[in-house]
């Protein structure tokens, strides 16, 4: 495969803002397609999924490649709704640079400034592209400045709007056949002055600054995400197109350095009905060849890649190797997750996603002949997107999946039609709470009848902090248990916190195991595995757990007419709020919600308002709530508190 320089980048934004429409541009300016596709008509390259093409819109994340100026793009267009955030996610462990696109006629929305956030959060270099400009009646200024308000002011212009009566052209601040030199006009030098201390004193002096210096200041603030460019574009016509192709080579074509040591990330997993479980891969250093054992880092185990390929689209292509940079998908690795790193080198960013997913629903197949059917299509689907996190619980002939919204219910339901061909049926979704122990106590399991068997355990059970997850030690000795056994205990603490005593996941707590004893004779690791949630459950039905539910910050923009009736919907919703900020006729209200009490109101404050107020929620946290205010639930399954019931099950004594 080629040896050219190669940027990976992902196009993200807001619904209906032009990015498939780019990366069609893109294709078509660079040679890669002879004929433009067109997203309404359902023709775009990126967008194959037969539910794509019906809806007009992205609902998976799509790879695509071309070569412009002795340069290999790599070019991940990723969904805009915000029901599909995880997809996003997944995509930003492959890339070197986001290409942030707004669209001019709409400005910054909701979803804009939830992926504006986790871009700073994570310190992706990220060009904004304002694209739509040839839209009638933009005023530039005003789109301009809202958005290094509403965004960053670090947010810099490298590019002028010359309106004219019919049309619009773009004029460049950067020189790219004089080695991309920078006009050094008064926002670019005050922009950069604001990062570089450098800069800002001869600025202020008004001594004369190196186009050198400036330019190298500036690539550098961008590639530590402390400065981004804006660039203007209408995908629709390509106008702008090469500019921020030439502006991304100057950025960031680099020739990779010669590395040995393989590193890799898994970045996406998708199954096929002729190819089995395709793994693609972000290659950040060495070399991968056909039938090489790699190394998985995250799971400590080796896996033989079969087969490699490069990806286009829906669309696979044999090849012998793959290098430092390149994005390939690969077979073999039956075992390997998303996330996984792959090699022994660490990976160059370690990224931890804030979206929690917090809304559950129950999945049913229309005819009963699919129910096994829909269990592998559910399973399969999970590890496509872990987010779903797939429960069966058989005992109650009921599956479980974790989403994000309506929309996704819809496309899911389309999905499991168009691959599985199995009708599903998905009822309405309810809001996930967790417990956490109301105080510290002991739980303690015995496991020694009937014989062969032998384990005790004895588990200080302790609340953590607010957002602690688990926090496990031990504090006995092998005299007392063979370190096995103990491994044991610790490996099945979490499994046995999925319920708890009101039926929901037990979280932000410690969990120290103070004692346990087992047999010469007569125990076994298994016998471990069936104490420990014994030991868990009667800990917390002794102390008691409290309820939590889950919170989100919420920012609503809205005409100040409606300030009453807001605050008065805040109110009856439980939410606190700080004191609102007025701008003009316009009021910003912020502050945290349940999402309990918030699910349908922005359906209801647009509805309200016409179209003119607006809500961005975000997930922020888990805490206590009153029970009779929460949702209190059965345990599905044999609980470990019905003790003899539950050792005939583990043991597989009943089904």
């Amino acid at each position: 495969m080629s040896q050219k320089p190669i940027i990976n980048i992902a196009i993200l934004a807001h619904v209906d803002a032009g990015k498939t429409t780019l990366t069609e541009q893109l294709l078509f300016e660079s040679g890669q397609l002879k004929n433009r596709g067109d997203v309404n008509k359902g023709t775009a390259t990126s967008d194959f999924l037969s539910v794509e093409k019906q809806r007009g819109i992205s609902v998976i994340s799509s790879n695509v490649g071309f070569d412009y100026n002795n340069v290999h793009f790599n070019i991940i267009d990723t969904p805009g709704h915000a029901d599909f955030i995880s997809e996003v996610e997944r995509s930003l462990y492959a890339v070197d640079v986001v290409l942030l696109m707004i669209s001019a006629a709409d400005g910054v929305q909701a979803q804009t400034k939830v992926l504006w956030k986790m871009l700073k959060k994570l310190g992706i270099p990220t060009v904004v592209v304002l694209n739509k400009i040839d839209r009638d009646a933009i005023f530039f200024e005003e789109v301009i400045s809202s958005i290094r308000t509403d965004l960053d002011e670090q947010i810099l212009p490298i590019q002028e709007i010359i309106e004219n009566d019919d049309s619009v052209e773009i004029t460049c601040l950067r020189d790219y056949n004089n080695n991309g030199t920078l006009k050094q006009n008064d926002d670019i030098l005050e922009t950069i002055s604001n990062i570089d201390d450098n800069i800002m004193e001869k600025y202020l002096q008004g001594d004369s600054i190196d186009n050198e210096e400036l330019k190298t200041t500036y690539k550098n603030k961008i590639a530590k995400s402390e400065l981004f460019p804006l660039m203007f574009s209408a995908a629709k016509t390509a106008q702008g197109i090469n500019n921020i192709l030439d502006e991304l080579i100057n950025l960031f074509a680099n020739v990779p350095e010669e590395e040995e040591e393989f590193s890799a990330v898994v970045f996406k997993v998708q199954y096929q009905k002729d190819q089995g479980k395709i793994c693609f891969l972000r290659i950040f250093s060495g070399k991968l060849n056909k039938k090489q054992v790699v190394y998985n880092q995250s799971q400590d185990f080796e896996e033989k890649v079969n087969q490699i390929k490069s990806i286009f689209s829906d669309k696979f292509t044999d090849v012998n190797d793959a290098n430092t940079n390149e994005i390939v998908a690969v077979t073999g690795l039956s075992n390997s997750m998303v996330g996984d790193v792959l090699g022994k080198i660490k990976p160059p960013r370690d990224f931890n996603f804030d979206n929690q997913t917090v809304l559950t629903v129950a999945v049913k197949e229309e005819n009963e002949d699919d129910y096994l059917k829909l269990s592998e299509a559910l399973s399969i689907l999970t590890i496509e997107d872990p987010r779903l996190n797939f429960k069966w619980y058989k005992e109650e002939h009921e599956f479980t999946l974790n989403i994000n919204g309506w929309i996704q219910i819809q496309i899911l339901e389309q999905i499991i039609l168009d691959r599985f061909g199995i009708i599903a049926k998905f009822e309405s979704p309810q809001v996930i709470y967790k417990e956490t122990p109301s105080k510290s106590g002991f739980g303690i399991g015995h496991y020694t009848m009937p014989k062969p068997c032998w384990a005790e355990i004895k588990l200080k059970i302790e609340p953590g902090e607010q957002g602690s997850g688990l926090v496990y030690n031990s504090t006995i000795g092998v005299n007392d248990a063979l370190l096995k056994y103990q491994k044991e205990v610790e490996r099945t603490v979490p499994r046995a916190l999925e319920q708890g005593i009101k039926g929901w996941e037990v979280t932000d707590l410690k969990i120290t195991l103070v004692g346990a004893t087992d047999h010469v004779v007569h125990s076994r690791a298994g016998d471990f595995v069936i104490v420990t949630p014994m030991g868990v459950m009667n800990g917390l039905n002794e102390i008691g757990t409290d309820l939590l539910e889950p919170i989100m910050s919420f920012e609503i923009n809205a005409p100040d007419s409606l300030l009453g009736q807001i605050s008065s919907d805040l109110h009856n919703m439980r939410a606190t709020f700080s004191q609102p900020h007025f701008n003009g006729n316009d009021v910003v209200i912020k502050g945290e919600i349940p999402t309990a009490t918030s699910l349908e109101y922005p359906v209801q404050l647009a509805s309200r308002s016409g179209g003119k107020a607006s809500i961005l929620m975000q997930f922020l946290k888990y805490q206590k709530v009153e029970a009779e205010l929460g949702v209190i639930r059965d345990y599905r399954g044999i609980s470990p508190l019905d003790r003899s019931k539950y050792i005939l099950k583990m043991r597989n004594a009943i089904k």
